[in-house]
């Protein structure tokens, strides 16, 4: 059976390194292990900033501008969710959007976050102590919104695998088997990667204890 690449190496490495790091960051601060907790966030940030270079500058299914649709056209692909999409489909690009919008609050609201005991955010300084406040509150609330995205998007995957469109396996091994009509263009992976790690080097260096690393 003939295969079509539909992803790119990055953003499959993004996607399994979302959900490692998700896991580690909730299960750092539930320990308290605020060492890991921070760096397992910086990675988390660069990673996240890499995700939106590349969906500017990415491959053609990595980029905003290939899959978000209008939401009349969204509700359209939901008459009739059987039609395989290379790539998000019009009505899981909102979704897409969502989870990085809540990541993004979760990752810059950590920034200015303290337990008021032994950790405390690289930025806490920068902010007034009613803003930091407002930050860390939002930083403990949104980790909830974020989880119940994710299982939506989960939940949503599983149907479609389901219903014969094995997205799953898809986003695992960068190929499909439905066709698509059009030839899809992809760039090299190593360019957010690289962004990915310089990112990370420089938080690290900014960030990590009194000397960074």
């Amino acid at each position: 059976m003939t295969k079509f690449k539909v992803w790119d190496n990055f953003t499959r490495i993004y996607h399994m390194s979302q959900l490692i790091l998700l896991a580690l960051l909730w299960y750092s601060g539930e320990q308290g292990d605020f060492d890991l907790h921070f760096i397992c966030g910086y990675t988390m940030l660069a990673l996240w900033i890499s995700r939106l270079f590349w969906g500017v500058f990415g491959s053609q299914t990595s980029r905003f501008s290939y899959f978000l649709a209008s939401p009349v056209n969204a509700l359209r692909w939901l008459a009739k969710p059987h039609q395989a999409f290379p790539g998000h489909n019009p009505l899981a690009a909102y979704m897409i959007i969502a989870l990085l919008l809540s990541l993004g609050v979760q990752l810059i609201s950590g920034l200015f976050a303290t337990d008021d005991v032994l950790a405390e955010g690289p930025l806490i300084y920068n902010v007034s102590d009613s803003l930091s406040e407002t930050l860390d509150s939002l930083h403990n609330s949104n980790f909830d919104v974020l989880l119940g995205l994710i299982a939506i998007h989960i939940v949503a995957a599983l149907v479609h695998s389901w219903r014969g469109d094995n997205v799953i396996k898809t986003i695992i091994t960068g190929y499909s088997h439905h066709s698509h009509s059009t030839q899809l263009r992809f760039r090299s992976s190593w360019i957010p990667i690289a962004l990915w790690l310089s990112s990370f080097l420089l938080f690290g260096y900014l960030w990590l204890g009194d000397d960074g690393f």
